[in-house]
């Protein structure tokens, strides 16, 4: 196994990751802070408490520096664009295969309206078949 070698990411997909990545180390943290002050009675003297607690802190401010220097790159724009960009694309291709079947004006008008719905339960979570 490689401890380190050459992969190929952008810089902002790599700090869009080292961001939730980040997210995931201060959550997992937080667990084992929560666990000790449990196992410890509430007593925030304890050094493990304390010692949670320091690496919760070390974790958030490491989360709050990754993401400021993710949102200074554009990284959130950059999503924005490309999720703009596949819906566009999306759109297309449903344009191209409705125009490849040849439906009526009120065919088309139907397919679009249940894709329409069928992106909006998707958005909401929603899928049928799928128990909830």
């Amino acid at each position: 196994m490689d401890v380190a070698r050459e992969l190929q990411v952008s810089p902002w997909d790599a700090l869009l990751l080292s961001t939730r990545l980040a997210a995931g180390r201060v959550a997992w943290v937080d667990r084992q802070l929560a666990e000790a002050v449990a196992a410890h009675d509430g007593d925030a003297a304890s050094s493990t408490v304390r010692r949670w607690l320091d690496e919760s802190r070390r974790e958030r401010s490491l989360l709050a520096r990754t993401a400021k220097a993710a949102v200074d790159a554009g990284v959130a724009e950059r999503l924005v664009r490309q999720v703009e960009l596949e819906g566009r694309l999306v759109a297309e291709v449903l344009g191209r295969t409705l125009d490849a079947l040849e439906l009526t004006a009120e065919q088309r008008q139907t397919a679009f309206a249940v894709a329409h719905r069928e992106l909006l339960q998707l958005e909401t979570g929603e899928v049928e078949g799928e128990a909830s």
